[in-house]
């Protein structure tokens, strides 16, 4: 860590380089940034006590309709089915 510089009461004036991880002592996190949503199991990223670099994404649930034989809807929350329709 180099920092270098004078501070006033009144001003401050700082050049330097400053590391978070030589700061704060975290391990850098290496796993996925991007999560897709599991709809039967739970989904844990170890990123306790770590240094991020970017944002984790979490995708989005899949939510689809359809019109089904009773005149109404069939929603499917999750992953998309193919549906059947027996006359």
């Amino acid at each position: 860590m180099r920092l270098h510089g004078m501070l006033s009461p009144g001003r401050a004036n700082l050049h330097g380089t400053l590391s978070a991880r030589t700061v704060i002592g975290a391990e850098l996190y290496e796993g996925a940034y991007t999560v897709h949503s599991a709809v039967h199991e739970a989904q844990e990223l170890p990123t306790a006590n770590k240094h991020l670099v970017k944002n984790i994404t979490v995708e989005k649930i899949p939510y689809f309709e359809t019109s089904n034989t009773a005149d109404g809807i069939t929603i499917y929350i999750g992953d998309e089915r193919e549906v059947e329709i027996y006359g």
